[in-house]
């Protein structure tokens, strides 16, 4: 009885060692597609999505990160695309840091997303690793949370550290950090819509082959992707009315972001006299929303006018509109 005992321990241990062996002998995979939806609770946008394409090159990495953010404001329903494209010195098997995605063991994923479960969560990333392996597709996840983003957290497990020291370097060297965009638009020129044929991940994006890469997330990447081809819209401003005279230079009052934001909208009436050398003087604020005194103001004292009408005094108004989409409204 003893020596059938025994006969059967040195089986089991040796059918571990022999599937383990064949788990380390999994060839690395030469594709890997990581999927990352960051969010925060400081917005809109409180999500900002990105794709990164990882494609082995020998002893070299294809980097592509596709980016793709919702539209920040409902009145203005336009999502953007940005794509970044590099080429690493070093084998995928160094980006990744000698981790396989493909022995990487669901059971250990599965222990370290049950921390979500432990305390509040305002913060972080959904990871979705895609993968081919010798057994076929496999997606694995490897969530972020704040407190392993904001600080050191002496707890974060293995491979939750895995994947942020993963996104710290691809997002030093695709110069792409979602949360370091502004919550306003530094800029009014609105940025153009990518052609799907500059790139094959941004078509496969378009046809929706990523859609569930995000889970349940509301958001999917072939809808931005259409929303990024809408046409921009942008608020309008205009000199409604000038009287006696209008400005021989006219200077367009600046739309205050944090106006836009708050849909601040309307007319603001104004007086000013003309002075010696063409300059407006005295220019002083009759009526309309108080948020957007400032920039008439500011808009005004670079206007010039004939100095044939010095010591006139001006009435005017400037009209300041949204132009959002019909459906918001």
């Amino acid at each position: 009885m003893r020596i059938v005992i025994a006969i059967s321990f040195v089986l089991i241990i040796n059918g571990t060692c022999i599937a383990q062996g064949h788990k380390s002998q999994e060839p690395f995979p030469t594709e890997v597609v990581i999927g990352r939806d960051s969010f925060i609770d400081i917005g809109p946008p409180f999500n900002y999505y990105d794709l990164t394409f990882l494609r082995s090159e020998g002893e070299k990495t294809d980097v592509e990160r596709i980016s793709l953010t919702p539209p920040a404001d409902a009145c203005y329903p336009r999502a953007e695309i940005a794509i970044t494209h590099v080429n690493l010195s070093e084998s995928l098997s160094s980006v990744l840091q000698g981790m396989n995605p493909c022995t990487v063991p669901e059971k250990a994923l599965k222990a370290e997303l049950k921390r979500r479960n432990k305390g509040l969560v305002f913060s972080g990333m959904n990871v979705s690793i895609q993968v081919e392996c010798a057994g076929g597709g496999r997606v694995m996840h490897a969530d972020i949370l704040d407190r392993d983003i904001f600080g050191a957290h002496p707890n974060t497990p293995q491979y939750t550290a895995w994947s942020r020291t993963l996104f710290d370097k691809l997002d030093q060297v695709t110069g792409d950090h979602p949360w370091d965009k502004p919550i306003f638009p530094v800029s009014e020129a609105a940025p153009a819509a990518p052609p799907i044929s500059h790139s094959a991940a941004l078509q496969a994006i378009a046809d929706g082959k990523f859609d569930s890469i995000f889970g349940d997330s509301s958001d999917r990447p072939s809808a931005l992707y259409r929303l990024a081809q809408n046409v921009p819209r942008k608020p309008f401003i205009e000199l409604t009315s000038s009287e006696p005279i209008h400005p021989t230079e006219y200077v367009d009052p600046v739309y205050p972001p944090i106006a836009k934001a708050a849909r601040v909208h309307g007319t603001v009436e104004f007086h000013l006299t003309d002075g010696s050398d063409g300059s407006a003087k005295d220019i002083a604020i009759d009526s309309g929303p108080r948020m957007l005194w400032q920039a008439v103001s500011d808009a005004i004292a670079k206007w010039k006018f004939s100095t044939d009408d010095s010591g006139k005094i001006i009435h005017g108004s400037i009209r300041f509109g949204l132009n959002c989409a019909e459906k918001s409204k």
